[in-house]
């Protein structure tokens, strides 16, 4: 393993002399590997090692845990810093699972310490398996490139890096490294308990591909860098066109550009493009933003005749007058002002007289009522839209033969006149009359298979 490892560290140039680095040791075989490495090699490249644990207080023999890597440390004189997290409390607090908690408190630990310390490098044990793992699930959860983005082999944080030596090798060289110096290591149980994600592959996936191809941790590696490069250079040449062809309004939080000139760069800029405006207006993307609202962004983005608008999470609207694109927070047009607004699913519209509707995404039908309308996902064409009614509107309704005048429902359902020129009617691409909100629904084939869409209409309470 030392040569393989040392190999890797002077291929990426993770490590120079002198400098100060951080170890994110957790006691078990993967960490305890890089920190006996690491000290084998500190006076040879002058380094000044810490080694940092912390107790993320999950396990009863977690503290254990820590005091083992502080015996270690204190036998082979390297400092040790030990922290102590509330997982759980964090947890409640920010809304987010156990791995994300448990993983943000970590690497703040690690960032504050990087300063405290001046650190240059903050190295971290993942390995060739652990990569094998992370792009396996990312491709099998993601329709796009970025599912080939695994571990990058080093980042920036805090004033310095984080980087990973072992990514160059295997778990089972790593084990052999361990028995040939006689290195004990703790073992954290849960690993054993396949229910989780990651477990299921380590067990299950990855040795299957391993036998198909003895080399699969160097393939994904190498595929893991090679299309890193192609990114960055096509993250560049994206940047290049946003600041070409977009206008930031920095004082307004908002963006505009026109759709002609987006459209002429090839889709693969685009994609990206899409990307470095949400993280310009959002910031923090928000966890409700997925690729449908890509889809839709793009469905709107060919559209040349007339205005319309859609919505994105946190407010974020998007309209397209006659070929003019605007990206802007709470801004709520007028319903006569706006033809018309892209319903995503998942997604909702808020409309200005304070009515609402939302519509989800679900695997089996649910019972539905005055208010909600659920039907298959592929018995209509997406996007769907909202509009007000126009002359001659009909529709199929639901429980009837032939179709009925939209002006005829409103009359038999009785709704005051001041309120229908201005009522949310929901139709599909193509047109059709799905639902008058709330009023009356088409007439559409329902199956149990299949993921359906469930839309819901919020009236203004009286």
């Amino acid at each position: 393993m030392e040569k393989e490892v040392c190999a890797f560290i002077e291929k990426h140039q993770l490590i120079q002399k002198h400098t100060t680095v951080l170890i994110g040791v957790s006691g078990g075989p993967d960490s305890i590997a890089l920190l006996h490495f690491l000290y084998k090699q500190h006076l040879k490249w002058q380094l000044d090692l810490t080694a940092v644990t912390v107790d993320h207080r999950l396990r009863g023999d977690s503290a254990a845990d820590c005091r083992f890597v502080e015996e270690i440390c204190r036998e082979w004189g390297i400092p040790c810093v030990v922290k102590t997290v509330d997982v759980r409390q964090y947890q409640k607090e920010m809304g987010v699972s156990e791995e994300v908690a448990a993983r943000e408190l970590r690497y703040s630990v690690y960032e504050e310490l990087m300063y405290e310390k001046k650190a240059d490098a903050l190295a971290l044990g993942h390995h060739a398996d652990d990569q094998i793992e992370t792009m396996m699930m990312r491709m099998v959860r993601m329709g796009t490139s970025n599912a080939f983005k695994g571990i990058p082999v080093r980042r920036d944080f805090a004033e310095g890096e984080i980087i990973r030596p072992l990514l160059g090798t295997t778990k089972d060289n790593i084990l052999t490294y361990l028995e040939k110096y006689l290195l004990s290591y703790r073992v954290d149980q849960t690993n054993a308990d396949d229910s989780y994600t990651r477990n299921d592959y380590r067990k299950n996936i990855v040795p299957l591909l391993k036998e198909k191809n003895p080399n699969m941790a160097e393939t994904i590696q190498t595929l893991n860098e090679t299309l890193s490069q192609d990114e960055i250079y096509l993250q560049e040449q994206a940047e290049a066109m946003v600041n070409k062809v977009v206008e930031f309004r920095g004082e307004k939080r908002e963006v505009c550009f026109a759709a002609e000139a987006f459209s002429k760069f090839p889709h693969a800029l685009q994609r990206r493009a899409f990307h470095l405006i949400l993280n310009y207006l959002y910031g923090t993307l928000p966890k409700d933003l997925s690729y449908i609202h890509e889809v839709n962004f793009f469905d709107l983005l060919r559209r040349r005749n007339g205005s319309l608008s859609m919505d994105f999470p946190l407010r974020l609207r998007m309209t397209n007058t006659y070929g003019q694109i605007y990206l802007q927070f709470g801004h709520q047009p007028s319903r006569k002002q706006a033809h018309a607004s892209l319903l995503t699913v998942p997604g909702e519209v808020q409309l200005s007289d304070g009515t609402r509707v939302e519509a989800t995404m679900m695997k089996e039908p649910l019972k539905e009522d005055e208010n909600s309308f659920v039907f298959p996902l592929d018995a209509v064409l997406l996007p769907l839209h909202i509009r007000v009614r126009k002359a001659g509107d009909r529709m199929s309704v639901k429980g009837m033969n032939g179709s009925k005048k939209v002006k005829d429902i409103f009359i038999d359902a009785k709704i005051p006149k001041n309120l229908r020129d201005n009522w949310p009617i929901i139709t599909d691409d193509k047109g059709d009359i799905l639902w008058v909100a709330g009023v009356k629904k088409a007439e559409i084939a329902q199956n149990d298979k299949g993921r359906h869409v469930k839309l819901t209409f919020s009236p203004i309470q009286n």
